[in-house]
């Protein structure tokens, strides 16, 4: 393939001329595009930058793959309700929502020394080692990779572990969430969930509603996926704001989906009722706006009866997308998630077949005897009891050593505390500077810009509540307390 300009990457170029040649061929929908091997071969290039320049068609909606039968042109947006919106964003869209921004060099900074190393952790959400069944685990791994050598000796292809997606059903039958094991899909993590999730119901330049804060690691999702960013309000116990969620759509705000963090919310702790939760589905579904929901906190909320899922008031109009997990209640390195896509199933798994093609089986065979025996329910138990008591230990450190009128966060569920500094003379405390001088004491917690645009959250920190508490994590948050009152 001519090396045209430099600067811009081979697989890119490629793109562009596979879309040129798409046009002026005036390829009809649904047209077959060569296989990966033969435009590789065709343009001189290796198989993986041909398939990534298809990928990169198909999250512009150019093309869009099929599982086991390649890539087709795609189908062109018909003129109408849908049309009319997507123009909408493209000219006068702007007074509504906005391309997230690109980080600040401070915020880069920040996201990239967040996950790092200290000598005391309070920023990642997980619990520590030692609350994870790691050695049952490590036995069962042993004992099915003796057993069943083609877990790790055969090629693996297809939706995932026929046992663990119909565990996962069965798991959720017990809070009233009714789902069809065809309909999951089990991913790498739930962080890849929540990627297929948007590409299934949303293209670049779409608007996106998320709950404002929200988990950073959506925002830069929504970053890379070069989508629109509309930030609703949401409340410290009850979560996203349906009516000013409803108040939006009623303005004209083009919103082509939701993705909310229901249940134990991420940073908040929050739990809607299952009232919100119905509200939420039944406002979405008559204004055709698909819902992405994160549940993987869902199995850690602290009530007597696990909170049901929003897609559990969904009707089996599969009008939601039910994201989950098992990285933060059963084992941080598991990276086992699953996707429930609904009425977007088939979507979903074309996607996934060209983003990673399958997940590893040996984990999730694993994960599915787990559930099956009943062990997974016995480790909850003492799971949520420990991270509860943390979480209270955490927020009474909080408010005894933090300046007098910090507002902390009292979680219904989840890992993690959120803070809001107190005002000194009118204007707000920044974390930002507090965030660094705790780094070079080797104290870890993770900034509230993170969680929002611009300077929104300056003011606020997220605390993880994942470790046992013990006299060294009470001075580190005291030390915290007298870090952040020197800002005064």
């Amino acid at each position: 393939m001519d090396s045209g300009e430099h600067d811009t990457p081979l697989y890119l170029r490629l793109a562009q001329r596979l879309q040129s040649g798409i046009e002026q061929a005036a390829m009809e929908e649904g047209a077959r595009l060569p296989s990966v091997r033969t435009l590789a071969t065709q343009y001189g290039v290796s198989m993986a930058t041909a398939l990534q320049a298809l990928r990169w068609l198909e999250t512009r909606g150019q093309i869009e793959a099929r599982p086991r039968s390649g890539y087709f042109v795609a189908q062109r947006p018909r003129r109408g309700k849908r049309a009319g919106a997507a123009a909408a964003v493209k000219g006068g869209a702007g007074r509504w929502a906005k391309p997230a921004p690109e980080l600040d060099a401070q915020a880069r900074d920040h996201l990239a020394i967040a996950g790092e190393a200290a000598a005391v952790r309070l920023d990642l959400a997980s619990a520590e080692t030692s609350l994870y069944p790691v050695e049952r685990f490590g036995v069962l791994l042993r004992r099915l990779a003796y057993q069943h050598r083609d877990l790790v000796g055969s090629h693996v292809r297809g939706t995932g572990y026929p046992a663990l997606r119909a565990q996962i059903a069965r798991q959720a039958m017990r809070y009233a969430c009714e789902l069809d094991p065809d309909e999951i899909v089990v991913t790498n993590g739930c962080v890849e969930a929540l990627n297929l999730a948007l590409r299934a119901v949303a293209r670049p330049g779409d608007v996106v509603a998320v709950e404002s804060p929200t988990y950073f690691v959506l925002l830069q999702m929504l970053r890379a996926l070069e989508m629109h960013v509309h930030p609703i309000p949401s409340k410290p116990r009850t979560g996203m704001d349906v009516d000013a969620l409803r108040q939006a759509l009623d303005r004209g705000v083009p919103i082509k989906a939701v993705v909310t963090v229901a249940n134990g919310n991420n940073p908040l702790g929050s739990v809607p009722g299952d009232a919100a939760k119905r509200s939420l589905v039944k406002l979405l579904r008559e204004r055709d706006v698909p819902l992405i929901e994160d549940d993987i906190f869902g199995d850690l909320c602290f009530g007597e009866t696990r909170p049901r899922p929003v897609r559990a008031f969904d009707d089996a109009h599969g009008n939601v997308l039910l994201c989950g997990g098992f990285s933060k209640s059963l084992c941080p390195g598991l990276r086992v998630g699953w996707i429930a896509g609904g009425r977007f199933t088939e979507r979903v798994k074309a996607l996934k077949y060209t983003t990673s093609m399958a997940t590893a089986e040996l984990q999730q065979a694993a994960v599915a005897e787990l559930l099956a025996t009943g062990g997974y329910a016995l480790h909850l138990r003492r799971l949520k009891a420990a991270l509860h008591g943390q979480q209270r230990a955490l927020r009474e450190a909080v408010l005894r050593y933090f300046p007098e009128g910090t507002r902390v966060t009292d979680p219904l569920g989840g890992m993690v505390l959120w803070a809001k500094l107190p005002e000194v003379e009118g204007r707000s405390r920044s974390t930002r500077v507090l965030f660094e001088q705790a780094r070079t004491e080797g104290i870890s917690f993770t900034p509230g810009h993170l969680f929002g645009e611009g300077d929104a959250f300056d003011d606020c920190l997220r605390l993880n509540a994942g470790n046992r508490w013990t006299s060294e994590l009470q001075a580190a948050v005291r030390r915290l307390g007298e870090l952040a009152a020197r800002g005064e």
